[in-house]
This record gives structure tokens, sequence and C-alpha cells, in this order.
């Protein structure tokens, strides 16, 4: 059993994603709130390092009342996070997943943080299939994917999405990273479940075929 696993994101009309160090706002204060929102009803969120080290994000969720926080699970194979990095100092419970490539004492430094629990999956990369077991075993139903790095297409390419958010913002970059610049390993059918509109940002519901 596994977690059911919800990827949201954002790209330009012509597929582009935010830069990081870009100070203009990529998103509409709207789907703002909709994204802390979707945070806040999920149990976990994960990421992977690349993301963390690029934005430095602290994950924050908007939630509902009587709602506990939900896990921030970062993938980090070699544990290259900062130990700085903000969401590691942020509010809920923290899991680092890393590999047995991992230097021993870089995890015995962030093994000190508080509320920070460490967990070792796969010799080289982290094992997803043992990683989701596990988390579904410790109780986490709802798994929210963030960032577009590989561990986005791997997610994508081993069958483990089941959701897509994809807000598309009104503008044309013309230059950056694209959404889904790493070429996938098959195609991927969805069906549209809805489409929600805040202000001139549109934001696409897909639900991966099976």
């Amino acid at each position: 059993m596994r977690p059911k696993v919800v990827f949201n994101s954002a790209m330009s009309l012509d597929g582009r994603v935010k830069q990081a160090g870009v100070e203009a706002d990529f998103l509409s204060r709207l789907d703002k709130y909709r994204v802390h929102e979707l945070r806040g009803s999920v149990d976990a969120m994960m990421v992977d390092v690349d993301t963390i080290i690029l934005e430095n994000p602290e994950l924050e969720a908007r939630m509902a009342e009587g709602k506990r926080e939900p896990y921030r699970i970062i993938v980090d194979a070699k544990a290259e996070i900062r130990e700085d990095a903000r969401v590691l100092s942020g509010r809920g419970k923290k899991i680092l997943v890393v590999s047995k490539e991992a230097p021993p004492r870089k995890l015995e430094k962030l093994g000190k943080l508080e509320g920070l629990e460490i967990i070792t999956y796969g010799e080289f990369a982290v094992n997803l299939d043992e990683l989701l077991d596990r988390l579904y075993d410790k109780g986490i139903r709802t798994l929210l994917l963030e960032g577009e790095g590989s561990l986005v297409k791997r997610m994508l390419n081993e069958g483990y999405v089941d959701e897509l958010y994809v807000t598309v913002v009104p503008a044309i970059m013309g230059r950056g990273n694209e959404l889904f610049e790493k070429q996938l390993d098959k195609e991927i059918k969805l069906d549209l479940e809805g489409i929600l509109q805040y202000g001139d940002q549109v934001v696409l519901h897909y639900l991966v075929k099976r």
C-alpha cells in the first residue's frame, strides 16, 4: 500500500517554470491561498533537495481548524541539505530521506536538529517504493509532491502520481526551464477532472488514467 500522490506546480503559457532568484510573483494571491489550503489538506508534503537548495522554502500550510500539521519530507540521497534550511526550522514534523551514499558526519549533525527524523532507503538513490510503503505505515494517506526536479520525473515514470494540479500563468516567458523538461520514459494519459479560475490564472486538475 502507498499514499495517494498529488502533484502541484505552475507554468507560464509557454510551459516555463519560475526561475530561482526571480523576485516577481509567479502566482496570484488567490492561487497562493489555494496552494496553502492544498498543503493543509494532505498528510505530508514532499520535495527533492534541489528545490530546497534553489528556493529554500519553508513549505507553509494553511491549516483547517483541528487539522494536524502535515509532515515535510525531503528526498536527499546524499544529505546535501544545509543545516539552516528554512524547512528544517519550520513547524511540523520533518523527514529527511537519504541513501547509503549520505556521509555519516553530515547525518550526525542533522540528527541533532529538533523534530527531524532521518530514514535511509537505497544504495545510491532513494528507493521510492520502500519509502512510500514506510510513509503509508506511518499513517500518511495523502502526499503532495512539489518541485520540478528529478524526483518529479521519477515519481511520474514509476507510476506513483495519481492527480495533478497545474496553474497556467498568463505570461509568455520565452526562456527558462520547462515544467516537464526531462524526457519521461512513457506516455502518461490524463482525465480532466476540473478547471479552476483565480483572476487571470487557470488551474487544470487532472487524474492519471490507470
